[in-house]
């Protein structure tokens, strides 16, 4: 657990592991920095063997919208998307799991990158390669979540209260007479 004042998701333990939840893991790769994911992706790539089920390949997907006063959703129409699945093979007989990176817009490099980290993440055991991406993941996080808090703040200090403007009402009754 972090225990700082960050509105980030705290780690949860699982059976003596850290887990990461894959959106936060995502999420801190690809808002944080840029070379984060490429570094993690060579440091499994020493350790661990890679192998590439599906190249880095563009595609569509739709998305999805709420329409808050109908309280239903549509299809707002379709935005260009890079996957890339990959397998890792672990040190011992039967340890490998699948990954799949996915993001928006056209970056091949980013989306092997995360499907090489989703898999190494996915090993079943504690694996010295794992605790190292997630200690470097987590404090991606927490460096992602101060930038956000740093951002909120410059925002809120130049936040318009309307409701404190000098006790005149302005009402549409008010203006109105």
């Amino acid at each position: 657990m972090c225990g700082r004042s960050c509105r980030c998701a705290r780690a949860i333990l699982l059976k003596g592991d850290r887990v990461i939840s894959r959106r936060k893991r995502t999420e801190a790769l690809v808002e944080g920095d840029p070379l984060l994911a490429a570094k993690l992706a060579r440091m499994i790539e020493e350790q661990l063997r890679v192998e590439v089920l599906s190249a880095p390949r563009q595609g569509l997907v739709m998305c999805e919208v709420r329409d808050t006063a109908r309280c239903s959703r549509f299809y707002m129409g379709e935005a260009l998307m890079t996957e890339c699945r990959v397998l890792v093979s672990g040190p011992g007989a039967g340890q490998e799991a699948e990954g799949l990176g996915a993001v928006l817009g056209v970056d091949e490099g980013l989306a092997y990158n995360l499907a090489v980290i989703d898999a190494a993440c996915a090993l079943p055991g504690s694996l010295e390669c794992r605790i190292q991406l997630e200690q470097y993941i987590e404090n991606a996080w927490h460096s992602l979540c101060e930038a956000r808090s740093a951002q909120d703040a410059q925002t809120l200090a130049s936040r318009v209260a309307f409701d404190e403007m000098g006790g005149q009402d302005m009402s549409v009754q008010a203006v109105a007479k």
